[in-house]
């Protein structure tokens, strides 16, 4: 199944990024983001943590507001007991080296337990550098708020992603393989 959806999501990021997501870009800062909304969002809120913490879906909604901006968002859900999740990361942080900030905005929104917020979200944390932003989203009442992300999303299982850009949106349930 997963064979079938990987040609529709590279050819979705393919147009969504105007075919430039391949193509090296020049340096840049790829824990960057792009606007001063998205940088207030995704700034520490928890001294101790080098990642915001929300308790509730009101507080990063703005991530899912569409935008007119020309950029590409990349909104991953996952948790860190979550294998599949855990490999296909390796793919997100190449599309953020390989893609300048101001055509693609990745951020990973980790779904762990509030208890391992500080504990086991920490230590994956810091034992793997992510270049990308992170939020820890600590709502476990799925069925609140999990159709406002995508209407196709079930019962809350991860891995899944959004993309979105220009008023286009694409949903993607189940891990991403492969970068291309």
């Amino acid at each position: 199944m997963l064979s079938r959806l990987l040609p529709t999501f590279l050819l979705f990021s393919l147009l969504l990024t105007g075919c430039t997501v391949f193509q090296p870009a020049a340096a840049k800062n790829n824990a960057g983001v792009v606007s001063d909304e998205m940088s207030n969002l995704l700034a520490a809120n928890d001294p101790g943590l080098k990642y915001p913490v929300y308790a509730s879906f009101a507080e990063i909604e703005p991530l899912f507001r569409q935008k007119n901006d020309d950029i590409t968002y990349v909104i991953n859900f996952w948790a860190t007991w979550c294998r599949p999740c855990i490999r296909e990361m390796e793919y997100f942080e190449q599309l953020s080296r390989q893609t300048d900030r101001d055509e693609v905005q990745v951020v990973m929104i980790s779904l762990d337990k509030p208890g391992d917020v500080r504990t086991k979200m920490k230590d994956f944390v810091a034992d793997r550098p992510l270049n990308l932003p992170v939020v820890s989203f600590t709502d476990n009442f799925y069925d609140g708020w999990i159709y406002k992300v995508d209407p196709a999303w079930q019962r809350g299982s991860i891995p899944v992603t959004l993309f979105y850009r220009n008023g286009q949106r694409y949903f993607n349930r189940g891990a991403i393989s492969s970068f291309r």
